[in-house]
């Protein structure tokens, strides 16, 4: 049922709160994108490489979208790009850097390593419905937002 490339976002962050405020983030911007956490480097290399437990992609399909918090322990986000660029079946996953700091060397190693985005965090909805609007094939709308939905023309039934 899925594509190798379904609607899944992959968010890759050691904080858990932190991934869980982006989740809420995204749906706020009016996304039914099916949501997946991995709280490591480790742990998001062995989902999209389909180790165990997440060997079956009818399951665990690849994601089209991957935010990667380039400060994490163990492997760093900026290794798991150079890895995730190693492997042509993610070639086409679009990739979204989440980092504290914005400073420059950091976001042209992030592009260097295949990112297509950066985000300073923590992320603000604007920056999200930016990301929905410039590159809207990788989102799946549930309604449009509250906030950009045109004002009612209908009049209330007069008596």
């Amino acid at each position: 049922m899925h594509t190798p490339h379904s609607k899944l976002i992959l968010i890759v962050e050691d904080y858990e709160d932190d991934a869980k405020l982006l989740q809420v983030l995204l749906t706020n911007c009016g996304l039914a994108n099916p949501v997946r956490i991995a709280l490591s480097a480790e742990e998001a290399i062995n989902y999209l490489a389909g180790g165990p437990p997440f060997s079956d992609r009818a399951k665990y399909p690849l994601p089209g979208v991957v935010f990667v918090d380039l400060k994490l322990p163990g492997i760093s986000g900026f290794d798991l790009l150079r890895w995730m660029r190693g492997h042509p079946e993610l070639a086409n996953t679009f990739t979204v850097v989440l980092s504290a700091t914005g400073d420059l060397p950091s976001v042209q190693a992030a592009y260097a390593l295949g990112a297509n985005t950066f985000l300073i965090k923590p992320c603000r909805i604007a920056d999200l419905e930016n990301l929905v609007i410039c590159y809207p094939d990788f989102w799946e709308r549930a309604v449009m937002p509250l906030l950009l939905q045109p004002p009612s023309k209908e009049s209330p039934p007069t008596g």
